[in-house]
């Protein structure tokens, strides 16, 4: 019969398990939040608990191989002995334990994150692009409508199959989240009319249908306006702090000038439209159309900058480089669209690579505690090593013991890593709004992972071969003389 206190003790830590992994799912928009210590609380939460779990219902967990460990051979013995350490010093084995499952998740959870940027890079790319492979910046002033001659009917004219001149400004905007009261530098983009409407929205207007309509609505009033999902975000994962249908006021710097706006609908990805001439990380696009963007900002608006189709079989970035140097009394900068979100997504996991790298450090570190751990064992159980090594057990089984006990409690925290690494990123992809846009799927990282928990394992057992030899060496009678 169960002591009140382990039943306490299971209730409690299977409650706040449950809590961490069903939270996500009752109350969704607690994962809306830039800061990422709620992933950390959450994992943390979800990592102590589990192991609080396990420690105290080992006896529950061993009852499958319960007929292996009563196996009246020296395998069996062997296994007897190795449970029965974890299981009379909970405490010990419940703070290594603990160590292995922290790392092993954070290195799963990175694992995982790495695989979900992988899988939907090519989405976010087609949702960004939208047949565009080019963005380009150029200096108004000098350039006038000579460019778009050139590209017309210049020398890389062949590479260009459709130019799309953008309208821009500089402008200032209330922040729609309500983060703060200061207004935030906004880069003004003005598109023409019915000139695009195959790049496309995460969260549309009630009321507009398909994304064309949202383009359709921008067109025809000039109080609508489209925003990037980073509207405002100073770094981490954007959140969910505004929806369309909210309001923001748009001021024209040079005049003082204001217009309320509504949100028509936010980007999947406004990359196409931040500025390509080096602009503050802190500038974010406000989309709208040519004749609105006019209307408030007058002869400050003016075209800088354009988007390019590249004909069937042209480099996007070889043409880039010729048209930079065609038009470079222009000033132009020419931005292979593909190839500058490509490199992002591969900064983002390089920066993951990076991250695993220290946590691999880490993991040696918990891994030589454990074999910190395995060679106070040994001095701790001198005396009964030596009385058992009398009654007759076998050098090789009480080696064998201590190897399996360092697997048992490697093996119970690289599953519980893994599997809380696994669910908890499954959980942020599914409700954080850090996730939308990636619509590759959830993958598994099943190389990754199980290449993780084999090296783990396998590095464990190193660890404990010394003091497990050194148990084996144990004389019986030095072992348990009694000295005066």
């Amino acid at each position: 019969m169960s002591s009140p206190r382990h039943t306490v003790t299971t209730l409690v830590a299977g409650a706040v398990l449950a809590w961490t992994l069903i939270a996500p799912v009752i109350r969704p928009r607690i994962f809306d939040t830039p800061s990422m210590s709620v992933y950390v609380v959450q994992g943390a939460l979800a990592a102590f608990s589990a192991v609080v779990l396990v420690s105290d219902n080992q006896k529950t967990l061993l009852r499958p191989v319960r007929r292996l460990l009563q196996r009246p051979t020296e395998g069996g013995l062997a296994a007897r002995l190795a449970v029965a350490y974890p299981l009379a010093k909970r405490f010990r084995t419940g703070a290594t334990l603990v160590m292995y499952t922290l790392i092993v998740f954070v290195l799963v959870l990175l694992t995982e994150i790495s695989g979900i940027l992988r899988a939907g890079v090519d989405g976010v790319v087609a949702d960004a692009t939208a047949g565009y492979s080019l963005r380009l910046d150029y200096n108004p002033e000098v350039a006038g409508d000579r460019l778009f001659s050139d590209l017309r009917g210049g020398p890389s004219a062949a590479g260009v199959s459709a130019v799309t001149p953008l309208l821009n400004a500089t402008g200032r905007a209330t922040d729609p989240g309500g983060r703060g009261p200061r207004p935030l530098d906004s880069a003004v983009v003005g598109v023409p009319d019915g000139a695009i409407t195959g790049i496309t929205f995460r969260e549309r207007l009630p009321g507009l249908a398909d994304d064309p309509a949202v383009w359709r609505a921008l067109a025809s009033d000039p109080r609508y306006v489209v925003l990037d999902g980073f509207f405002g975000s100073t770094g981490g994962p954007a959140g969910d702090y505004y929806d369309p249908g909210d309001t923001l006021t748009l001021t024209d710097p040079r005049t003082g000038r204001s217009e309320q706006k509504v949100i028509a609908g936010v980007l999947s990805n406004g990359l196409v439209f931040y500025p390509g001439t080096g602009a503050s990380s802190t500038t974010y696009p406000v989309v709208m159309s040519e004749r609105a963007t006019r209307e408030l900002f007058g002869t400050q608006a003016q075209n800088a900058s354009a988007l390019v189709r590249t004909s069937p079989g042209t480099s996007p970035d070889a043409l880039a480089t010729r048209l930079q140097g065609e038009q470079l009394s222009s000033s132009l900068v020419a931005t292979p669209i593909e190839s500058d979100l490509r490199r992002q997504f591969d900064s983002s996991t390089a920066f993951f690579r990076l991250m695993q790298g220290f946590l691999v450090l880490g993991l040696g570190v918990g891994i030589t505690g454990l074999g910190v751990v395995m060679v106070r064992a040994v001095r701790e159980r001198r005396r009964t090593i030596g009385v058992l090594r009398a009654l007759g057990f076998r050098a090789r089984t009480v080696q064998r013991s201590f190897l399996w006990e360092s697997a048992f409690v490697a093996v119970e925290g690289i599953v519980l890593g893994s599997l809380l690494g696994v669910l908890t990123t499954w959980l942020m992809y599914r409700n954080s709004a850090a996730f939308e846009g990636l619509e590759g799927g959830f993958p598994v990282e099943w190389a990754g992972v199980g290449g993780l928990a084999a090296a783990t394992f396998v590095a464990s057992l190193l660890a404990t071969i010394g003091p497990a030899r050194r148990a084996a060496a144990i004389r019986p009678a030095l072992a348990v003389r009694v000295t005066e």
